[in-house]
């Protein structure tokens, strides 16, 4: 019989507490994401997701606990180290957040330039290279983001994300605000990406017909803590009460 192969652990969170004043956010977080795995991450609004995330590529620092990427701690990390680390991951943030005196191939390759210092030539190649990846249509590249709608400045921002081939992907709300079709078409991009260049993702989302499509596994932020956690299939059958509190409330027709 094969063996199964066991995979690594990328990135590793361990009673994680953040606080803001007196305030608790996040309180004892625990989970892993392995190689190659899509995590989605649930929750209602001020639960305490984007603050999760933001612990992760190090604009918060937890008040305790430990962040360890490819097992080395991020928290207190000296600065210079800790950016070399998060060279490792792609980011794209709510809204796109594209920067809008950039043309979109500036904008695709914005870390690897100031990285780098490639030419000008090189980088439209480069950027070129990747939309193509994501089966985007190159006459985009010497627009601005002003001048595309705002799906395809998610897409834009996807393609930004993956520039580099950063070994963890991070998505912030990604189908946020979009209809169901360009949601679909996002959620593609997000999984063609992930296995494209072979990275874990992690996807904060309310988005429940998402989560079915690109997760792996799920955990349910709620009151701080980590309420539930398991793969989607185990996430619409669970008598959990928190979780199927948190369906029927954000999509109750999908998931009876």
């Amino acid at each position: 019989m094969k063996k199964r192969k066991i995979k690594k652990i990328i990135l590793e969170v361990k009673d994680l507490r953040k606080t803001f004043g007196n305030n608790i956010i996040l309180n004892n977080i625990n989970f892993n994401l392995l190689e190659s795995e899509s995590l989605a991450i649930i929750g209602a609004s001020g639960s305490g997701k984007s603050v999760l995330l933001k612990n992760i590529i190090g604009l918060l620092e937890p008040d305790s606990g430990s962040i360890k990427i490819n097992s080395t701690e991020m928290v207190n990390l000296p600065r210079r180290d800790k950016e070399n680390l998060l060279l490792k991951l792609g980011i794209t943030f709510q809204h796109g957040a594209l920067f809008d005196s950039l043309r979109i191939w500036e904008n695709i390759i914005f870390k690897i330039q100031n990285q780098q210092k490639i030419s000008q030539v090189d980088g439209r190649k480069l950027a070129l290279s990747i939309i193509k990846r994501l089966s985007l249509k190159p006459e985009i590249l010497d627009l601005f983001p002003s001048e595309i709608s705002g799906g395809m400045q998610k897409r834009v921002a996807i393609a930004r994300a993956i520039c580099g081939d950063p070994k963890i992907l991070l998505f912030d709300e990604p189908t946020s605000g979009l209809d169901p079709v360009t949601g679909s078409v996002i959620d593609q991009l997000i999984i063609n990406a992930v296995k494209t260049i072979g990275a874990s993702a992690i996807t904060i989302t309310h988005d429940m017909a998402s989560v079915s499509r690109i997760a792996d596994k799920v955990i349910l932020i709620d009151k701080k803590i980590i309420s539930w956690s398991g793969t989607p299939k185990e996430m619409l059958i669970s008598k959990n009460l928190k979780i199927k509190e948190f369906i029927k409330s954000t999509n109750p027709k999908l998931f009876k």
